[in-house]
């Protein structure tokens, strides 16, 4: 049986976490937003982009610093409409967040209009591939930056990213039920630690704890290694 105490998060900072003073945070300063090095961002050809829900201010902030990269985004749950919806929702009935809903269905709107980014309504599940999503989209198969917040399903891709590193130029996660898959995503960054550092690992209090108070939802970046 696991031990309650165990702590996965100090274990796998001391074991791979790599100090990169260079990182900047793109998109919400909550939940939603990761840490990369703006270099990253400029040699990217593709944001591939799995789950949006009703944020896209990661996907805006990319879209607006790199101005040749490509996006594509997959989330069946998203649509114009349904953010407009919920941001006039919040209007009328006083709930938390009405204007970033509202800033989030307009900023979609300008993200699906421009020939750069396209937005498939489509969950992820293990009967897809990312990269064969992302070369029958754009005809790319490297200088991928990879974002995944799938609600769980991120584990059924890790298999296939480790086969391909070669083809990202980072990666961000948000993994969830952190408490109790820690030791796939543990295995998971050993396996990525040949191409890539660990330069950001933290908890996303957004998910909320276990009776243990272990964080079940983490994010974490990925940068490329500069000694390869």
């Amino acid at each position: 049986m696991e031990e309650k105490n165990y702590d996965y998060i100090k274990r796998i900072k001391e074991k791979f976490l790599v100090t990169d003073a260079s990182l900047f945070r793109f998109g919400s300063v909550e939940d939603g937003g990761y840490f990369l090095r703006p270099e990253t961002l400029k040699k990217s050809k593709v944001l591939f982009s799995g789950g949006i829900s009703s944020n896209v201010e990661f996907e805006f902030d990319i879209f607006r610093f790199n101005k040749n990269i490509k996006i594509l985004m997959l989330d069946p749950t998203v649509s114009r409409r349904k953010l407009l919806f919920k941001g006039f929702a919040r209007l009328f009935f006083s709930k938390p967040d009405k204007i970033r809903y509202l800033f989030n269905a307009l900023i979609f709107t300008y993200l699906i209009k421009s020939s750069r980014c396209i937005h498939k309504k489509l969950f992820l599940d293990i009967n897809h591939n990312i990269l064969s999503l992302v070369k029958t989209t754009f005809n790319i198969d490297s200088e991928i930056l990879l974002k995944l917040d799938i609600e769980g399903s991120e584990y059924d891709f890790l298999d296939e990213i480790t086969k391909n590193l070669d083809s990202y130029s980072a990666m961000v996660f948000e993994f969830h039920n952190m408490h109790l898959k820690h030791p796939a995503v543990e295995d998971f960054i050993s396996k990525c630690s040949t191409h890539f550092n660990l330069v950001y690992f933290a908890e996303n209090p957004s998910g909320g704890y276990d009776p243990f108070k272990r964080p079940k939802n983490v994010e974490i970046s990925l940068e490329r290694r500069m000694d390869i």
